[in-house]
């Protein structure tokens, strides 16, 4: 836990091993679950649920573990007829980003292509897989739909709980997208270069085609790509659900800064690693 004087002066971080005292500040970059973790750990957070737990309040904040963004993506897998050349890097080096509205003014659907069957969710599930195969993985950039980051009890060997809420968005915007997009990758895995090397489509399967079945096993089958972020989101201090303003500080705490992907306020169209890479920076910049 962080250690929090009677002004709220964060002073040390407590550990089982030690407590490790600041010189100046405290910058927690622990990442988008277990940043929240900590702070709701330190009596940092909603009070309600801090009450719940029986973590004293130091600081109300129900922005925190609020607002957990993520680009929710599907998976269909197909079966090649002959080995796929394993000339690759990673298996994931292609990308393609499309617009599928025309009220869109940036590209809304992401994909990427992999040159191997992507079966950690389909295969639990009953669906065929391969030895030879390929992937495509539409996502969606900018989704709409946020979950929840809470703590599972006052103990900080356990995990927190983490709940995506994927296509829960009132609108059906995120759903809407990704069936789009895997009516495009069936779409794309049709065309010449591609069909010559497809023997039979492994999930959904060629059987699966209504949008309804399809919406039904994009929701089943649907997975992170490990792009969490937004769980102390950064803005204006006025606004109850911020955690952290413009210069990193989190709201009602002296000396304490988040610098990692939980301070986002919005959802990136990309992979989060460089505005990560840019946040650091920033932070390091306002520490000089």
């Amino acid at each position: 836990r962080i250690v929090l004087d009677e002004n709220n002066n964060a002073s040390a971080v407590e550990t089982e091993a030690a407590t490790m005292f600041a010189r100046r500040e405290i910058v927690l970059a622990c990442g988008t679950f277990d940043t929240p973790k900590l702070l709701l750990l330190s009596g940092i957070g909603p009070g309600q649920h801090l009450y719940e737990l029986g973590i004293p309040v130091k600081v109300e904040l129900p922005g925190v573990g609020e607002h957990l963004i993520d680009h929710p993506e599907g998976v269909m897998n197909w079966e090649a007829n002959r080995p796929v050349p394993e000339e690759t890097t990673q298996f994931w080096e292609v990308g393609l980003f499309t617009t599928i509205l025309p009220s869109s003014p940036i590209p809304d659907l992401m994909f990427h292509f992999g040159l191997v069957p992507f079966d950690w969710n389909t295969l639990p599930l009953g669906y065929p897989t391969a030895q030879y195969g390929f992937a495509m993985t539409p996502n969606v950039p900018r989704a709409r739909s946020e979950g929840v980051v809470r703590l599972r009890s006052a103990n900080p060997c356990d995990a927190p709980l983490i709940d995506f809420r994927y296509f829960t968005d009132p609108e059906g915007y995120d759903e809407r997208l990704l069936l789009e997009g895997m009516k495009l990758a069936r779409k794309i895995a049709a065309q010449p270069a591609l069909k010559q090397w497809v023997k039979r489509e492994l999930s959904p399967g060629s059987d699966v085609q209504s949008d309804q079945e399809l919406s039904e096993y994009a929701r089943r089958t649907a997975n992170t790509v490990y792009h969490p972020a937004g769980t102390c989101k950064m803005g204006n201090i006025r606004n109850p659900l911020t955690v952290v303003d413009g210069q990193l500080r989190v709201k009602g705490v002296n000396h304490l800064r988040v610098a990692d992907a939980s301070i986002f306020p919005a959802m990136i169209s990309v992979n989060p690693c460089i505005t990560c890479m840019m946040i650091g920076e920033k932070c390091a910049a306002l520490l000089t």
